[in-house]
């Protein structure tokens, strides 16, 4: 099994991201205007060949809210 991409909740994003990217050395983030559709927020983060992804809701009815 290969798992190409891991997707974290959390309630900011900016400390997260920059959390992961010091603790794991990783570089800036890619942020997807698409996922605003869906009422969120994201940096997505490249791990070699994997990507980590950290969304964000910013709406009420974002269903990652309940997380």
């Amino acid at each position: 099994m290969r798992i190409r991409q891991i997707a974290l909740v959390a309630r900011e994003l900016e400390p997260v991201v920059d959390e992961l990217r010091a603790v794991l050395g990783l570089d800036e983030g890619f942020a997807d205007p698409g996922v605003g559709e869906f009422g969120l927020k994201n940096a997505v983060l490249a791990l070699g060949e994997q990507f980590l992804e950290v969304v964000c809701p910013v709406r009420a009815d974002a269903t990652a809210q309940r997380y």
